[in-house]
């Protein structure tokens, strides 16, 4: 079974679960998860979780994600991308750049966002999305979302080219939909890329052909601890045959630290305990 994580590249025209089912596929295993679930319509980083590494997702570091969009100017549609149907339109004349890089600043920060109702968010026990495909208005609550920065890239007239950090939970449609209304107009994404999330990069993504032809998908997993938000220490050889055994005499003596940490071995994760009293929450070499 492959142990790790993978940084994989998504097209354009696909469902982070889709990709996830390809994966499965072309691996030949069924334990296989992601990260930071991108549109279908967006492209770039997915991180995928293979075999034991599954379970390590949810201390697995994920920020800052970052973003390339487009923004177009005079439409905006009931998705807040360019597959949904046009719900507002606007005209001439269209900002500068000076007046957009003043606009952005008033969304940069802790703000509130309100999420597009096109989203996989559930409202009273339903995804947003099956309730707008009904014809029914869904309106989410507000919550708060951290942008770090945003940057003017380009564009003129209509088009313009933004790049983001933000934390997770961010909605970039949304960012752009508010921009559209700061600046007097309607406002969607034409397009939009992911180019990193925390330690995984679009320079070294792996796309599905590439993977497909790959004959070393083990050359190509991520298994170091720095993948994580949480602390880590190394373990000693007598002390990985206790621990899959899963016998606590093989949790090292640990000090000045509280709550949640990884066990290495080799740098690959094989355990996560927490303390004090330290027990074991995951044991992921019994998967080896």
């Amino acid at each position: 079974m492959l142990n790790g994580f993978l940084n994989v590249y998504k097209p354009s025209g696909m469902s982070s679960h889709q990709v996830v089912s390809k994966i499965r596929q072309m691996a030949g295993q069924k334990q296989v998860g992601h990260a930071g679930t991108l549109d279908p319509t967006a492209e770039g980083v997915l991180p995928i979780a293979m075999g034991s590494y599954t379970r390590l997702l949810e201390w697995t570091n994920l920020v800052p994600k970052t973003y390339r969009t487009q923004m177009t100017l005079g439409i905006q549609t009931h998705s807040g991308d360019q597959e949904g149907y046009v719900v507002a339109e606007s005209g001439d004349p269209f900002p500068d750049r000076e007046q957009i890089v003043m606009a952005v600043r008033w969304l940069q920060g802790k703000i509130l966002q309100f999420p597009p109702q096109v989203s996989a968010l559930k409202q009273g026990g339903q995804r947003a999305y099956d309730l707008v495909r009904r014809g029914k208005t869904s309106w989410i609550a507000p919550r708060f979302a951290m942008i770090q920065d945003i940057r003017l890239t380009g564009g003129h007239n209509r088009s313009w080219w933004l790049e983001l950090s933000v934390g997770s939970g961010t909605y970039i449609r949304a960012i752009v939909r508010d921009l559209g209304f700061i600046l007097g107009h309607a406002a969607s994404v034409q397009a939009l890329q992911r180019i990193q999330v925390g330690s995984f990069r679009a320079d070294d993504a792996h796309s599905l052909d590439q993977l497909n032809k790959s004959r070393d998908w083990k050359g190509l997993l991520l298994t170091h601890p720095s993948l994580l938000v949480i602390p880590t220490i190394a373990i000693k050889d007598y002390q990985i045959r206790n621990l899959i055994q899963g016998k606590l005499s093989a949790i090292p003596h640990i000090e000045g630290v509280e709550g949640v940490v990884g066990l290495s071995y080799n740098d690959v994760i094989v355990a996560v305990v927490e303390g004090p009293p330290w027990h074991f929450r995951k044991v992921l070499a019994k998967d080896e």
